[in-house]
């Protein structure tokens, strides 16, 4: 699904529960379809695992078990994989505001949201299944808010300034903003990515 600017009302209000009454959404996208296979080809390495353990226990007559069965389990594992993705995927929701980045995720939903004052930067995972279908990820750098990191930069210069140090050790303890990448917000196999980056950075320039 290529992204969409969310100005339809009927759309908005069928949402309202994400969205508050003072913002204005920029932005309401869901994963493409091809979300369904690129996430499900990570329960790959666990199915090939317990499929071959269960080759090998095979070999033993009194396993109740034969080769066909240990095939079957591990095409099992995959389908309950792709039937849980597949169930995320449909609830799966990415939306912009003029205030914040709202992801909701999972196949039993969870919501999780960043203020834009707290976005320091938005990265691109490189994953080969994504590539495949021509989608690509965003991964959301948070850190603190800008109040917090000019207020922290005013303290830390006066600590600078008070300390009775040379100046290397002075700096040594000034304390820095740690930024994160915080996989609860992460926009995954999106189409376009590049264009939705450089709509999220524009909003964060402008709103934040």
């Amino acid at each position: 699904m290529s992204p969409a600017i969310a100005s339809d009302a009927e759309e908005v209000r069928e949402f309202a529960g994400l969205i508050r009454d003072d913002e204005t959404v920029l932005l309401m996208i869901r994963p493409s379809a091809w979300f369904i296979f690129s996430t499900s080809m990570r329960a790959l390495p666990a199915a090939a695992v317990a499929g071959a353990l269960l080759m090998l226990a095979s070999l033993d007559p009194s396993i109740p078990w034969d080769f066909r069965g240990a095939i079957l389990a591990s095409v099992a594992i995959l389908i309950a994989r792709a039937a849980w993705q597949t169930i995320d995927w449909i609830l799966r929701l990415y939306i912009l505001t003029d205030r914040r980045i709202v992801v909701r995720h999972g196949a039993i939903p969870e919501i999780h949201e960043c203020l834009l004052g707290e976005v320091a930067g938005i990265g691109q995972p490189h994953r080969w299944p994504e590539r495949m279908g021509n989608t690509g990820s965003l991964a959301i750098l948070s850190g603190p808010s800008r109040r917090i990191r000019r207020a922290r930069r005013v303290k830390q210069t006066q600590q600078f300034e008070e300390a009775p140090l040379s100046v290397k050790k002075a700096e040594s303890r000034r304390e820095h903003p740690r930024v994160h990448v915080d996989h609860n917000l992460e926009w995954s196999v999106i189409r376009d990515s590049e264009n939705v980056r450089r709509t999220i950075l524009n909003a964060v320039s402008r709103y934040r």
